[in-house]
């Protein structure tokens, strides 16, 4: 019963947090690029 089996609140939500930044990045790049590609694509078809 010397240990407690509970981790630390820095070790519980570091991860948490890396991976909600590592999802925001990720979907932000996502959109980025969506936004980015779409006025390139719809000026393609429009000119197709």
């Amino acid at each position: 019963m010397g240990h407690r089996t509970r981790p630390t609140a820095a070790q519980q939500f570091a991860p948490a947090d890396l991976l909600r930044g590592i999802l925001v990045v990720s979907s932000f790049g996502f959109w980025a690029v969506l936004l980015g590609l779409m006025p390139v694509l719809l000026f393609r078809v429009w000119l197709a």
